[in-house]
């Protein structure tokens, strides 16, 4: 007759342990992708941000006439980790920065905000958003879009206010 026996076998131990490394693994790896998606919708999400911001800044001004206080300018900002360049939406009335539109590899990638066409009355305007630097890890997004200032069509010829 056998005897009875406490504890685990060898083969027992080794099983538990291959399965619970599986699932150790497992969860390691889900908690790694949870976290590149939230950096990922956190860079999207400020991206966003910025972008809304401009384009109301933009509009609202855009319809009073008040188009050319506006401006992208080139900041350059020095670190320990080197100089990086930022193009920044700036009020040329005031000299005040109003939002970090895109970073760029140098000082001249920023792009001219402003074409007027059609009697001056509609600004054309074209913006870069996001890391415009060359690379693996480029994510730039060009944004174009139309504002018309509201003075000027209604005081068109052949319109009566």
């Amino acid at each position: 007759m056998r005897e009875h026996q406490d504890g685990f076998t060898l083969v027992e131990l080794m099983v538990a342990m291959a399965i619970g490394t599986v699932i150790i693994l497992g969860a390691g790896q889900l908690f790694l992708t949870t976290f590149q998606t939230f950096q990922n919708v956190d860079k999207i999400s400020r991206k966003q941000e910025s972008l809304i911001f401009a384009v109301s800044t933009l509009v609202e001004e855009g319809r009073k006439g008040n188009i050319g206080n506006y401006a992208i300018r080139s900041d350059e900002r020095s670190s320990n980790s080197g100089t990086r360049y930022y193009c920044v939406l700036q009020d040329i009335a005031q000299n005040q920065p109003i939002v970090d539109l895109a970073q760029v590899d140098g000082a001249g990638d920023c792009p001219v905000l402003t074409v007027a066409n059609n009697n001056d009355a509609l600004s054309t305007l074209t913006m870069t958003v996001g890391d415009c630097r060359e690379g693996d890890n480029s994510n730039c997004d060009e944004i174009t879009f139309s504002v018309t200032d509201r003075s000027k069509v209604v005081s068109a010829p052949g319109l009566t206010p």
